[in-house]
């Protein structure tokens, strides 16, 4: 029997240029998700305008997600794929610094952000390849995006309680020319390396039997909700505490105790998840989100505010984990792929209409506007109760 390709010798410090592009690449987003918003405001563009801005990138991505992925398939590798991704999204950006007004800067961003976006798939397949065919540790590669990202978080806040909000755009800048440089360094795989990855997927099965299970639409509902009540936080959490007086680097300590927390939970969650069971945990992370959205407007100061962060563990953090697990149970194995592909979709779309509806919900309402979010978990959670009374009836039922 033949060696499994697995046992092939990697390419020279493959994981270590993983690890080096994942670090890159969330460097950005640990900049632009907390402190974007602030640029813009300081632009002097409306709530409802910044709202607008930052979701158009993620309602994009939704529908050119599977081209992009298209495309890096028959690309001669996928780090010319993500090159071609990541550099055209720093050029891009640029031109943003000689644009104040509202719609030249929406067509910069949608196209800056989108297309950046569009390269994470591309090294999520080439890190996935050196797990399969390497035996290299992905966690250990996707670790690089997690210390990244609470580094920028602490790094930016420092950087904007000492500079003018205008030093925000150069350092997105300066992130996404990071981004495309460690995806000038990302391994290339042999084509034979590559034509055994590809041929060793299974084939795309269809979406409808997926559809049809009544617990994964359940989950998708269930799960969406609870995700897009964060919309409020992503848009205008920054904000919101900058008009409370906060600085860059409190507002940094909270966006990455949020971070620090979820990884916390990611690290321990086995116990909890066969304990509780994956509806237990979107159950828990529902209540969470309630309970963080409702106290949000109610102004508790430094640490008040790191105390709610610290829910994010559970209100993101425990409804992604009780997602994956709930596929794993309830979809069939053949189909997980595509349910993956459906939960993403419907997510990254009710994530898309909730920043848009954040922004003249804030414009007219303030900080009391995050109460309103979790309106989005209760509906959840009264779906999920309604979901467990009916397979409990029919287990009930002779």
């Amino acid at each position: 029997m033949n060696a499994p390709p697995a046992l092939a010798a990697a390419p020279p410090r493959y994981a270590l240029r993983m690890w080096l592009f994942f670090a890159g690449y969330f460097l950005f987003g640990g900049i632009s998700i907390p402190f974007f918003p602030v640029w813009l405001d300081a632009r002097g563009l409306s709530d409802v305008e910044i709202a607008t801005i930052v979701a158009v990138p993620g309602l994009l991505r939704v529908f050119l997600t599977p081209f992009a992925g298209m495309f890096a398939d028959r690309a001669p590798n996928r780090r010319f794929a993500a090159i071609c991704f990541t550099a055209p999204a720093a050029a891009i950006f640029i031109l943003g610094w000689w644009t104040e007004s509202f719609l030249p800067l929406l067509v910069i961003v949608a196209l800056s952000f989108t297309t950046w976006g569009l390269a994470l798939p591309v090294g999520e397949a080439l890190a996935l390849t050196g797990m399969r065919r390497f035996g290299l540790d992905y966690g250990r590669m996707r670790m690089g995006g997690s210390v990244s990202y609470i580094v920028a978080n602490l790094g930016a806040g420092a950087i904007l309680a000492i500079l003018h909000a205008d030093a925000i755009f150069w350092l997105l800048v300066g992130a996404l020319a990071v981004t495309a440089v460690t995806a000038f360094g990302l391994p290339v795989t042999l084509p034979t390396v590559r034509a055994l990855d590809d041929a060793g997927r299974p084939a795309r099965p269809p979406l409808w039997p997926a559809l049809r299970e009544p617990a994964f639409l359940v989950l998708i509902v269930v799960g969406g909700l609870i995700q897009a009540s964060h919309a409020m936080l992503y848009s205008f959490g920054s904000l919101f505490w900058h008009r409370q007086g906060f600085g860059g680097v409190a507002i940094g300590a909270f966006w990455a105790t949020a971070v620090i927390c979820e990884i916390l939970l990611f690290l321990w969650s086995g116990p909890l998840v066969r304990r509780l069971g994956p509806f237990g945990f979107l159950a828990f992370g529902g209540v969470a989100a309630i309970v963080r959205w409702l106290a949000f407007p109610l102004e508790p100061g430094f640490s008040g505010y790191l105390a709610l962060q610290a829910l994010h563990a559970f209100s993101f953090g425990a409804v992604y984990l009780g997602c994956q697990h709930a596929v794993a149970r309830t979809v069939p194995e053949e189909l997980t792929a595509s349910a993956q592909g459906v939960m993403a979709m419907v997510t990254g779309l009710l994530m898309a209409l909730s920043t848009l509806a954040a922004g003249p919900l804030y414009e007219n309402l303030g900080g009391n506007a995050f109460a309103l979010m979790a309106v989005l978990p209760a509906v959840a959670l009264v779906v999920l109760a309604l979901f467990r009374r009916a397979i409990g009836s029919e287990a009930r039922a002779p």
